[in-house]
């Protein structure tokens, strides 16, 4: 999923707005405030109108923090990585120093912000009009340092409830999966889930293993975290990772696997440590995804993690790798948006309720 938002107007007006006729301008643009609060608008594209919003919040003196969400369709939201704002441009990025991902680029005017939006080959005009604040984000932040590794400020997501202690879910994410990894902390902790993205190489030793179980350590001490509740997820590549970490001391109380490659004897056996140690498993795959062989990983992956109560293995039909239904326009003629695949998110918030 790609999305980018460009001003439609010439990029002479845009030097134009950005620039300034004198000293006085220029001394006036560096007062003016920046660009936060809550903003909301539709975009439409074949007749087919989707709702977009933009949380922006100033988090430390000129620095912005963004987030966007299709009410209409919970599970697509996501913090940018990037944003930065030179008046009156504002620009998002998702993925930050990394080609792909999400883009945002537009024009303050007033209380609107005024451009293009580009999803994939898609293209539609909008404007989004201020209103009022920026909405809670619904969970709180927590900077920790692992003891004895090279992580100093993992950032840790509580959800912002009145309850003593939660669940929590230590998601490994080599760079191609940043970015998955940062929308499931985000959608979970507001569900009850404390989080905590660790960044990690794509190959796994038992180097690697060691510094992330000392992460799980460091997570099951954090006040709010139920200790005996804290697991691990691993996407892609990262799956392995998964299944070496959960051999060390301390053990994960359960694991979430997705696009796990298990197509050969000698690729399942990895994870065969996970029924051993008797550590429940839910194992997802995308019907769609080409980076993985499903049916067959699927197929020795059960075998491997036994049939134990608690471990499960599924198929999400109709789903690429990212676990979204591809837009597309129906027999009716009418566009229909990229949206989550269908049990994707329930599937998964209620088997990490039950562990």
């Amino acid at each position: 999923m790609c999305f980018a938002v460009c001003c439609p107007i010439g990029a002479a007006a845009l030097v134009l707005l950005a620039g300034c006729s004198g000293n006085t301008d220029s001394e006036a643009a560096a007062t003016v405030p920046p660009p936060t609060g809550h903003y909301e608008g539709p975009i439409s594209y074949q007749g087919a109108e989707l709702r977009v919003a933009l949380e922006l919040r100033e988090i430390s003196p000129g620095k912005l923090q963004a987030e966007v969400s299709f009410p209409q369709l919970p599970g697509l939201e996501f913090e940018a990585a990037r944003t930065s704002y030179q008046a009156p441009q504002l620009r998002l990025e998702q993925l930050a120093a990394q080609q792909g991902g999400i883009t945002v680029q537009a024009v303050r005017e007033g209380d609107f912000l005024r451009g293009v939006l580009r999803w994939d080959s898609l293209q539609a005009d909008f404007v989004w009009v201020r209103r009022g604040e920026a909405a809670a984000r619904g969970f709180r932040e927590q900077v920790f340092a692992v003891p004895g590794t090279g992580f100093r400020r993992l950032r840790l997501l509580l959800p912002d409830d009145t309850l003593p202690q939660h669940p929590a879910l230590v998601l490994l994410a080599p760079p191609p999966t940043v970015a998955a990894a940062g929308s499931r902390a985000v959608y979970l902790a507001r569900r009850g889930f404390v989080t905590v993205v660790v960044p990690v190489a794509a190959a796994s030793d038992s180097a690697t293993a060691q510094t992330t179980a000392a992460v799980l350590a460091t997570v099951r001490r954090q006040v709010g975290v139920d200790s005996s509740r804290v697991g691990y997820w691993g996407r892609g590549p990262a799956t392995v990772l998964v299944a070496a970490a959960a051999g060390q001391l301390p053990q994960p109380g359960f694991v979430v696997l997705e696009g796990a490659s298990a197509a050969t004897r000698a690729e399942a056996q990895l994870y065969q440590v996970l029924s051993q140690q008797r550590i429940p498993t839910l194992s997802l795959y995308a019907s769609l995804d080409t980076t993985v062989q499903v049916q067959a990983s699927a197929r020795r992956l059960r075998t491997a993690l036994g049939y134990r109560k608690g471990t499960q293995v599924r198929i999400i039909p109709q789903a690429t790798a990212d676990f979204l239904q591809p837009g597309r326009t129906r027999s009716d003629g009418q566009w229909q948006w990229p949206q989550p695949a269908a049990g994707y998110w329930p599937g998964l918030t209620e088997w990490l309720g039950q562990r």
